[in-house]
């Protein structure tokens, strides 16, 4: 991951490791955490090859790929579900959560629209907000209305009374998931599997939320880098920050998958592509503290 130090690549392996540890010792085959393992391995190449794009290549695409992640959340609708939910993409046996694949080039392509297209960056929120609460996806609905209105607010050029009713109208169609019937139970090493760690001894449980809190370094320090930059590239990472923090504290308000330490590959292929994201901006904030 261009500029950015590599060993970002292996902080998500606590989580899965011990995910899969804690799985194994109450009963749940270690098979499960296969295609956590695959994910992150494919989620390796994802961060390289997006860390790599050039300073223009990246933002150029990122809007036709937003527009185009919104639409692969809503082809969630097309398939069957589980109870009438419907969040997962359907590969055969695989099912992948898709929201979590592809918020963070939601936020990357309204990013990028931010400033001189605002109305893009609103429809981009208020269509992928929309989108989570027809699934219904609580978890996710709140994580991304919170980082896609701290996004919103962060448009200086914009009248304040467009950003506010931006970011209202995405809270209200994010937080519009939770009055949607949910009937889907908790799986214990998915959605509970912090609860399950510390279950099975309390240290455990305080290494999980250990694990989890590392997930937050690479945007935590791209925020900073980019903020001591003096430019506005603090935007992007600083709603991935929000973002992947909701994606975490969700999981206490219901039975959302816990990322990376629930078996699953879909929220370690975001995170990957966030740390790619990450990656490129790292690299701008490094060229604009140099100019400076």
């Amino acid at each position: 991951m261009t500029h950015m130090p590599r060993w970002f690549a292996l902080l998500p392996l606590p989580a899965i490791l011990l995910g899969a540890f804690v799985a194994w010792r109450s009963g749940v085959p270690a098979t499960a955490f296969a295609v956590n393992v695959l994910a992150a391995a494919l989620g390796v190449g994802t961060a390289a090859l997006v860390g790599r794009l050039s300073s223009t290549a990246l933002p150029q695409a990122s809007v036709p790929i937003a527009f185009v992640a919104v639409l692969l959340t809503a082809s969630t609708l097309l398939f069957p579900g589980l109870d009438g939910v419907h969040r997962w993409l359907v590969l055969g046996s695989v099912r992948l959560h898709a929201s979590t694949l592809a918020v963070p080039w939601v936020l990357l392509g309204m990013s990028a629209a931010l400033h001189q297209r605002f109305a893009v960056s609103a429809g981009l929120a208020l269509g992928m907000s929309a989108v989570h609460a027809l699934q219904p996806d609580a978890g996710q609905g709140t994580a991304f209305a919170l980082a896609a209105s701290a996004l919103l607010a962060c448009a200086p050029s914009t009248p304040w009374l467009l950003r506010a009713a931006s970011c209202s109208g995405t809270l209200v169609l994010g937080f519009a998931a939770w009055l949607r019937p949910d009937p889907l139970a908790a799986v214990p090493h998915v959605e509970r599997i912090v609860h399950l760690a510390a279950s099975v001894a309390p240290a455990l449980g305080v290494a999980a939320v250990l694990a989890l809190a590392l997930l937050l370094l690479p945007a935590a320090l791209v925020t900073e880098r980019a903020r001591a930059s003096g430019g506005q590239e603090w935007a992007l990472p600083a709603s991935l920050v929000v973002y992947i923090a909701a994606t975490l504290g969700v999981t206490t308000l219901g039975n959302f998958p816990v990322p990376v330490m629930g078996a699953g590959a879909g929220p370690i292929l975001g995170w990957y592509a966030a740390t790619g994201i990450l990656a490129a901006a790292w690299a701008t904030a490094r060229v604009s503290s140099a100019a400076s």
